[in-house]
């Protein structure tokens, strides 16, 4: 199981970096399906979901510390839009523990369903690359934050990519803007969350070592490469990915209906 865990990390770290998700989302699936098709193991829906919020704050912290680095991150944003979030996942993680495990597939699955439908029309100014184009409305990021950090906190993710599709969207800021703030913003998220999940026993400890190993080098690799693609190529890759992922997860939620 652990070199298995090491490369599906790997992978997540890699998106996490480039597209400024948390990794989650492409984590989940890997993790519940992957192990037992090649058949060493598996794992629930409440143990993926703990290892993926852990993952996720590793993954967040060193692709926004990259992203940063280049001038790709909107502090002001980071913090109206994180810290609300990240006491509402911190709700949502503590929460979960007593939801059914296809409760919490469902859930995942609308969030992700909800995130490809807003990626599918380019906003106004989505592919401007000039930070100073953000306009701040503190209380809408606030309530953004209070929406997606919930949802995050249930279902074990860092919650990019709805987060990503509601700042193009409802808060109107750059997509290159976006990829570095949303990384710190997925970072408070993904703490809060991690405590929540850890407080109620829902963190799977020994698998978590292949998981970090995985994903920070990953992470700092798929930030490098982010600030080097056109921002039409990234959009295009997180609405690929979020495609795949909301195909197999619907896909998983009918077969269990």
């Amino acid at each position: 199981m652990t070199p298995t865990l090491f490369i599906l990390s790997f992978a997540g770290g890699f998106f996490s970096g480039l597209l400024g998700v948390g990794g989650a989302v492409i984590l989940i699936p890997l993790m519940l399906y992957v192990p037992p098709w090649i058949g060493v193991g598996g794992l629930n829906i409440h143990q993926v979901s703990g290892i993926t919020m852990v993952q996720v704050l590793a993954a967040t912290v060193f692709g926004f510390l990259s992203h940063r680095s280049g001038g790709y991150a909107h502090t002001r944003t980071i913090l109206a839009v994180g810290i609300p979030m990240a006491t509402f996942a911190l709700f949502g993680a503590a929460v979960s523990r007593n939801m059914h495990s296809n409760f919490i597939l469902l859930v995942f699955g609308g969030l992700v369903a909800c995130a490809f439908v807003m990626l599918l029309k380019q906003a106004p100014g989505e592919l401007d690359v000039e930070s100073n184009h953000v306009v701040f409305k503190p209380v809408l990021f606030a309530a953004v934050g209070c929406v997606v950090g919930l949802a995050a906190g249930i279902v074990g993710a860092g919650g990019g990519f709805i987060l990503i599709p509601l700042m193009i969207r409802i808060l109107k800021i750059p997509i290159r803007v976006i990829i570095g703030s949303s990384l710190g913003i997925l970072f408070l998220g993904a703490l809060a969350g991690t405590v929540g999940k850890s407080m109620t026993m829902q963190v799977p400890w020994p698998y978590l070592a292949p998981v970090i190993a995985g994903s920070i080098p990953a992470a700092l690799l798929g930030a490098r490469v982010s600030r080097i693609l056109p921002p039409a190529r990234i959009r295009h890759a997180l609405i690929t990915v979020v495609f795949l992922t909301m195909l197999k997860t619907w896909w998983e939620i009918i077969a269990n209906w």
